[in-house]
């Protein structure tokens, strides 16, 4: 992506321009495995944490626009080979990028893939993923959770939240419409047992 394009404010990574008190790269609040319209949105510390107006997602998610972005994750084990994709002819917005990057994760994770973790990764996935389950409540939701298995963002583990975009592969003209995701950590999410006691495998 060309020096002189930029990425909206409200999808920007902005690690020297963080709010005093909050330690978040992000103007957004938002635990990428929930769905947009949770996103919070906090400009400073007086006001309290708003949901996105609809100028807000309809807005260029970069400028000049793009009519396609691609968008990379480092803390994935295919990282070099998966990436998020977002077209939009009328120009990228920053819901589409908010919906591409929701909608990446929620795909499935392959047993394929998940074999190629080490021993102590496999288990963070499998505790993170059991702990969404139990946070389904009911138990048939729970068991319509365990049924769709395990996915892409539970490989996230703790590091769910979304901590903006940055531009990327300055100088290789192949790359310039591509930006890397940074994610952040939480320590509030517990590390639960299988919340089921059902045999089937949690891949699908």
């Amino acid at each position: 992506m060309p020096a002189s394009r930029q990425i909206h404010p409200l999808l920007s990574y902005q690690p020297f321009t963080m709010i005093e008190g909050i330690q978040n790269p992000s103007l957004l609040s938002w635990n990428i495995r929930e769905a947009p319209s949770t996103v919070l949105v906090r400009v400073n510390t007086v006001q309290p944490p708003r949901l996105l107006r609809s100028h807000e997602l309809s807005a260029p998610a970069t400028r000049p626009p793009l009519t396609h972005l691609r968008i990379y994750c480092g803390i994935m084990p295919d990282s070099d080979a998966w990436y998020i994709e977002t077209q939009n002819p009328s120009g990228v917005t920053v819901r589409n990028v908010l919906d591409a990057i929701y909608d990446a994760f929620k795909q499935p994770f392959s047993r394929e893939s998940f074999n190629i973790l080490c021993p102590k990764t496999q288990t963070i996935v499998l505790n993170t993923f059991h702990a969404r389950v139990r946070a389904a409540g009911a138990p048939d939701l729970s068991r319509a959770v365990w049924e769709e298995g395990i996915q892409r963002g539970d490989c996230l583990m703790r590091h769910s939240w979304f901590g903006g975009l940055s531009l990327s592969f300055e100088g290789r003209p192949d790359m310039e419409n591509t930006c890397i995701l940074s994610v952040r950590r939480i320590d509030d999410e517990a590390n639960l047992p299988s919340p089921t006691r059902v045999v089937p495998s949690p891949f699908r």
